[in-house]
């Protein structure tokens, strides 16, 4: 008999949660146990694997040459700068061990992960852009993250073939924004969130095909429009020039356009294009649920920044997977399971940072490699009678089918990604069992191009430096010198994307069932898609 729906306790957050059939089903068809955490506690404890804006300065440990790196300096373990990483300077293999049967799975992954050479970060073919993470092919770029093809842009996360872009959030072929959210296709504007093919526009949201258009909320094919009143261009251009640009201008232009936001109906997801999909901030999209930042997926299930992923659960910062579970930052693979840092590669398990190699368990800093575990060589039928005995191994100890645990993580929490999304005190972590790094305190003197952050609960170190290309590009665009740091202004990015959560409310028009990131409590006038359509056609 078909078991329909099973109810578990999360082990973290005591919180009770769903396992529904197709979940039993997922779960039986690629062995591995229910899952002992609810979903936001194993997309908490994949993002506490992951460093993306925490940057230090360290020496290579194999040629003592300084670099940049994503690993503090109390980091107890080897890490290589690219240079010796990718060199023939050593040899992978020589870090194999054997695996005891009489401990645990983890306690004897965390000395593994501590003890294998790892890379300072990872980014390839750029230039001039050492402080960018999860990035290639950029040129003159600074403080950016999971970033491809860009030329000149600073402070932001998924810039895709953009140029001159600037505290921005998920832009693709983009020129000269600024503080912009989930752009495509936009030149020369500002503050705005959810655009396409717009240019010379400022404070707006929810744009198509707009041009010259000021404080203007769910405008389609629009020029010379203030706050959705059209204008003539003589007239829009003389308000534009009577525009207070300072920091208090912005803000209260800024204010205005939220509040002209909230008097109009928002669909409840941003993006389009979805067939039995729920989530936000997701377009073509078919039969996947409680995803976020994800395109062109089909039957994904608790996925976040998940692209071209089919038949998968429980994906994070991942591209072009199928049957993957409990992974974070891979692509180009399947029948991978509990795996981070995985780039070209299936049937990797339990491993991390393992490029274009397969048959892998427990690994650390593989390249073409096939059949290892513990990264000790195996042939393939031993291999897999090894394999099969640690997996048998894994699920007495109720290890098997669980991401790697928060307390082994190679980061401290504060460092990670994890901080963001889910913040905690330093009590609440090292209550955990969980790392916290005690950032040096240090004493900045202001001046010149050094700036105090003027956020009184400031969450950076009080102090930020102006980088030159920055420089230029608030001369080139006529805007003021930030008040706040790159974390401060970061934090505040986040906070104006939705959450990524859903709840059950009614279309505000029809009455219709939705799922939405729009708490009940929000003061969105929140309709489902066909009456939002219908309202801004």
């Amino acid at each position: 008999m078909r078991v329909e729906m099973e109810t578990k306790s999360c082990k973290n957050c005591s919180q009770n949660f769903e396992i529904t059939s197709d979940d039993l089903e997922f779960y039986k068809k690629i062995d591995v146990p229910t899952p002992t955490l609810c979903p936001d506690c194993r997309y908490q404890r994949r993002l506490a694997n992951r460093n993306e804006w925490n940057f230090f300065k360290r020496n290579c440990t194999l040629c003592g040459k300084n670099m940049v790196s994503i690993y503090n300096p109390d980091y107890p373990g080897p890490v290589y700068c690219h240079g010796c990483y990718w060199g023939d300077g050593w040899d992978t293999l020589d870090f194999g061990r054997d695996f005891d049967f009489s401990r645990p799975f983890f306690e004897q992954y965390k000395v593994h992960r501590f003890t294998v050479p790892r890379i300072t970060l990872t980014n390839s073919n750029s230039v001039n852009s050492e402080y960018t993470n999860q990035a290639s092919d950029n040129k003159n770029c600074y403080m950016c993250e999971a970033s491809n093809n860009n030329e000149y842009c600073l402070y932001g996360n998924w810039y895709q073939t953009c140029k001159e872009c600037v505290d921005c959030w998920t832009v693709k072929e983009c020129e000269l924004l600024y503080e912009c959210l989930d752009c495509l296709k936009c030149y020369k504007s500002g503050w705005l969130h959810t655009a396409v093919d717009c240019n010379d526009c400022f404070f707006g949201n929810d744009l198509r095909g707009c041009s010259n258009c000021f404080g203007c909320v769910n405008l389609r094919n629009k020029s010379y429009c203030w706050f959705n009143e059209q204008l003539t261009k003589e007239e829009y251009n003389k308000r534009l020039k009577n525009v207070d640009w300072s920091v208090e201008g912005t803000q209260k232009n800024y204010a205005l356009m939220e509040k002209l936001r909230l008097q109009l109906p928002a669909k409840y997801y941003h993006g389009g294009h979805i067939v039995n999909s729920t989530g936000d901030y997701m377009a073509f999209n078919k039969n996947s649920h409680f995803i976020y930042n994800c395109y062109e997926n089909e039957n994904l299930k608790y996925g976040q920044d998940a692209w071209v992923a089919r038949d998968s659960m429980d994906l994070t910062e991942a591209y072009d997977n199928t049957l993957d579970y409990e992974v974070e930052g891979t692509g180009w693979g399947q029948n991978n399971i509990c795996t981070s840092k995985k780039w070209t590669g299936s049937d990797v398990y339990c491993s991390e940072l393992t490029f274009s190699s397969d048959y892998l368990l427990g690994c650390v800093s593989m390249m073409n490699k096939k059949y290892c575990i513990f990264n000790k060589q195996y042939a393939p039928q031993e291999w897999k009678t090894m394999k099969d005995k640690i997996v048998a191994h894994m699920k007495s100890t109720e290890e098997w089918g669980e991401f790697f645990p928060v307390a082994i993580s190679a980061f401290p929490y504060n460092d990670s990604i994890a901080f963001d999304y889910f913040p905690m005190t330093r009590d609440q972590v090292l209550a955990k069992g969980w790392r916290w790094y005690e950032k040096p305190k240090q004493g900045y003197k202001t001046g010149g191009d050094i700036l105090g952050c003027e956020n009184g609960d400031c969450v950076g170190v009080g102090a930020f430096k102006l980088h030159p290309t920055e420089v230029e590009f608030y001369k080139k665009m006529k805007l003021p010198l930030p008040i706040y740091c790159f974390p401060c202004r970061l934090k505040t990015r986040l906070a104006r994307r939705n959450p990524r959560k859903l709840w059950k409310r009614n279309c505000m028009k029809c009455q219709k069932e939705i799922e939405t990131s729009y708490a009940p409590a929000r003061p969105e006038i929140v309709y489902c898609e066909s009456c939002y359509n219908k309202e801004i056609a």
